[in-house]
């Protein structure tokens, strides 16, 4: 963040040069206000533009088979341009590679999902998926397993068959996807 303070000061003084220089060249004679205002315009476009470019630097950066497959929009009353094109802030993204299933256990499949937020950390989740029932259920220390090293009944939430984690996981896995049996648990 500190950076981006220092990357808005530097747009600012550069669009301001950018203008003092333009104005000298063509013997334009500007008033006082048009360098401060310039530099202002240059610090807002420039924190716009980062704002912006921040998923799309960071779904780039994504391996081949992480896939993004939710986002989340902001808008804000201090960012008014943001009702107009809401700004992307946040992103889940599942990784493929991580993707096991077991025999033994017919359309569960366990994956690693990542949650991405601007200005804060990825955080990194553990989910198990049916893809028969639409449930899923996040693993972790505490976490206990029955005797098919499954998470207990009580643990899975439901989120259905068109969840955007439950379809991209079970899609590529090529598992089907039953939307009666997650209409009738």
């Amino acid at each position: 963040m500190f950076l981006g303070y220092i990357g808005a000061i530097a747009g600012g003084i550069g669009l301001a040069a950018l203008l003092l220089v333009v104005s000298k060249l063509f013997r334009l004679k500007l008033p006082r206000w048009a360098y401060p205002a310039a530099a202002g315009l240059g610090m807002i476009g420039l924190t716009i533009n980062v704002e912006y470019a921040w998923y799309n630097e960071t779904a780039s950066k994504l391996p081949p088979e992480v896939e993004v497959v939710q986002t989340f929009t902001t808008q804000a009353p201090y960012q008014p341009w943001t009702y107009v094109v809401p700004r992307i802030n946040r992103l889940v993204a599942v990784d493929h590679s991580s993707a096991l299933t077991r025999p033994d256990v017919e359309n569960v499949v366990f994956v690693v999902v990542y949650l991405a937020e601007r200005l804060t950390g990825t955080l990194l989740a553990e989910m198990f998926i049916n893809c028969e029932t639409g449930e899923r259920t996040r693993t972790g220390e505490d976490l206990v397993q029955d005797e098919r090293g499954l998470p207990p009944e009580d643990s899975w939430i439901m989120v259905g068959t068109d969840h955007p984690i439950v379809s991209a996981v079970c899609e590529r896995q090529g598992l089907p996807i039953d939307p009666q049996a997650a209409a009738q648990g």
